[in-house]
């Protein structure tokens, strides 16, 4: 990336040749993320499902409860409507709402610990029956060792 005519002289060369490697680092980058991130191609507000329907340059589609996005929660449906893909995919924009979200934070937080699955493991947690609990007293869990029964008790 060489400088416009007149600023050569201006810029020593340790400059330029430093623009230059970053240059070079960034492009190489750039590059990377665009075949290893999760880039959108099209991108929905489903209002009976208040749901966001993200397709990706992949071929893969999610579909995400708004709900579960901190930074939309209790936005109108209309200006959830107005959802556009920015630049080469790797965010999303809402201009009324002065908004951007990356694909990549979303896509990442369906793998994360979510509210979603911070409630499915809250419930399946609590789930249990005296079955589980005798198992689980004969197996050295919940408090550390099975209880220990008198010969001949059984």
């Amino acid at each position: 990336m060489p400088l416009p005519d007149g600023y050569a002289s201006l810029v020593p060369d340790w400059i330029e040749k430093e623009l230059r490697s970053n240059f070079a680092r960034a492009s190489r980058a750039g590059r990377l993320a665009a075949i290893t991130e999760p880039r959108a191609a099209r991108v929905a507000y489903r209002a009976q499902k208040h749901t966001l329907r993200i397709e990706l340059t992949n071929g893969a589609t999610i579909t995400l409860p708004v709900k579960l996005i901190p930074s939309l929660k209790g936005v109108r449906p209309k200006d959830l409507r107005a959802v556009e893909v920015l630049g080469r995919g790797g965010g999303l924009h809402w201009e009324s709402l002065d908004l951007d979200l990356s694909v990549r934070g979303l896509v990442s937080s369906m793998f994360r610990g979510t509210a979603w699955l911070a409630e499915l493991g809250r419930v399946g947690g609590r789930r249990t029956s005296a079955t589980k609990t005798a198992s689980a007293c004969k197996n050295g869990r919940r408090g550390g060792r099975p209880r220990l029964r008198p010969k001949g008790t059984g």
